[in-house]
């Protein structure tokens, strides 16, 4: 079987984020974000856990880019705690903070590393959130003097920049309980994506006039894309709504400068329409030089729950992995091609995030996790990724989420994502199988042995 060989240039890599992997939650001047009051109430993680130490990668980082250099990445993207560097959102910047994150792409430029930095992963300055948070349209330009200083300390050793990473987890926060600040109004829940877009242009403007010469800035959304299980309108409907109120309220403004005719109808028929004034739209569409792509699988859409539990009884043992995802690569092809069709796109794609958590693994006799799904996954979306570029698709990086297991979210540490694992009682990180794997296509350039998909 032939290689599929990607760029020479092709920036592999692995992506963190802060809260998630730093922990030193209260060091150096840090104060505290809302995932850190959130987490720290009963019943708001799996297993209680916090992110308060996490993987201590704020001490460990040195380890952790060693490590980075052994797998041969090519990039590697992080987050910025906005509460680290600017502990009250605005204001005074902690230098000991911003110190921290010059270290670490000091650190990695020294190792061959590019890092791609995101200002903001779900982790806003509690200080902030009494202030109205991202309901309050001030947030915009709070978030855009945050940039700029960001920009101006880091710019020398961070050419590639995003202001958010998956900003619908702001919408969720608002509109549901299951993200903080847990609000369940989805006038809130509008409003704050209204406000978060604005932010994110504001970023875009001041990265043109602070950020390094050269350096490159563009969006992080995340693309599920919805299909109908059956062939029928009521499945159809739910999946053009699961759309629309997913990613293409990011999307479509960024891209058109505008929200699609139906969201608009939408939210004036349940009078969630958000604050708007003129010219917002404007910056909320500033031209970007990359398209970050967060692509993790698809969602089946079904009014009839029976029918859904049926599908998956019939698909089980070869469409599921063990952890209980639906195996779906090409859900990648599906969202670039998407991008495609429906905008036009004509800037670069640079996929953000992609990764599975562990499934039922075994242990070899050196000790070594034996993830063959997570191969199995990474192989599918990697040769779906390559048929897109093969067709003419711009696509410069690929980064796995996640270098190493860490605080998940709400699923806190009982869901573990990294090529390297980490027991946590003593933050020993250990190569995985996949790790291996993933070293191996990092030093071939691509996958060996592995037809196209058609």
């Amino acid at each position: 079987m032939p290689k599929l060989i990607f760029p020479e240039n092709f920036l592999w890599g692995v992506a963190t984020s802060a809260y998630q992997v730093e922990g030193a939650a209260q060091v150096d001047g840090r104060k505290p974000s809302i995932w850190d009051t959130f987490s720290h109430e009963p019943g708001r993680t799996a297993d209680g856990s916090t992110g308060d130490v996490a993987c201590d990668h704020y001490h460990l980082y040195k380890e952790d880019i060693a490590q980075m250099k052994a797998l041969g990445l090519k990039s590697y993207r992080f987050s910025i705690s906005w509460s680290r560097v600017m502990p009250d959102g605005t204001g005074a910047v902690n230098q000991k903070g911003l110190d921290f994150y010059k270290r670490l792409c000091q650190e990695l430029r020294e190792a061959g590393i590019s890092p791609i930095v995101t200002l903001y992963h779900w982790d806003l300055p509690l200080a902030l959130y009494a202030r109205g948070g991202w309901l309050n349209r001030d947030i915009a330009d709070w978030f855009a003097d945050y940039a700029r200083v960001c920009y101006e300390a880091l710019g020398d050793w961070a050419h590639i920049w995003s202001p958010l990473n998956e900003p619908i987890a702001i919408y969720i926060g608002h509109a549901h309980p299951g993200l903080p600040p847990g609000l369940g109004s989805e006038k809130a829940g509008k409003q704050s994506v209204h406000n978060c877009l604005l932010a994110h242009g504001k970023a875009i403007q001041a990265f043109r006039e602070y950020g390094p010469d050269g350096g490159e800035i563009g969006c992080v959304i995340d693309i599920w894309k919805h299909h109908p299980l059956r062939d029928c309108e009521e499945d159809r409907k739910l999946a053009r709504s699961g759309d629309e109120n997913s990613f293409r309220q990011f999307v479509h403004p960024i891209l058109t400068g505008d929200y699609t005719d139906y969201l608009k109808q939408q939210m004036a028929e349940q009078r969630t329409t958000p604050y708007i004034e003129a010219g917002d739209m404007r910056i909320i569409s500033e031209k970007m030089d990359y398209f970050g792509l967060n692509v993790y699988n698809r969602v089946l859409d079904s009014a009839d729950p029976d029918a859904a539990i049926s599908d998956r009884k019939k698909r089980e043992g070869h469409d599921f992995l063990t952890n209980g995802a639906e195996l779906y690569p090409k859900a990648i092809y599906d969202a670039i091609m998407m991008l495609k069709r429906d905008y036009d796109l004509d800037i670069p794609i640079i996929i953000t995030e992609n990764g599975t958590p562990d499934g039922q693994n075994t242990v070899d006799q050196n000790g070594v996790i034996q993830d063959d799904e997570r191969i199995e996954y990474l192989t599918g979306f990697l040769s779906w990724l390559y048929k897109a570029m093969s067709e003419g698709v711009d696509v410069r990086g690929y980064q796995v989420w996640s270098l190493i297991d860490n605080f998940e979210w709400g699923a806190g540490f009982t869901a573990r994502l990294g090529l390297l694992g980490v027991d946590y009682a003593t933050q020993k990180r250990s190569w995985k199988k996949s790790a291996y794997w993933y070293q191996k296509v990092i030093a071939d350039g691509g996958l060996d042995g592995i037809d196209c998909v058609e």
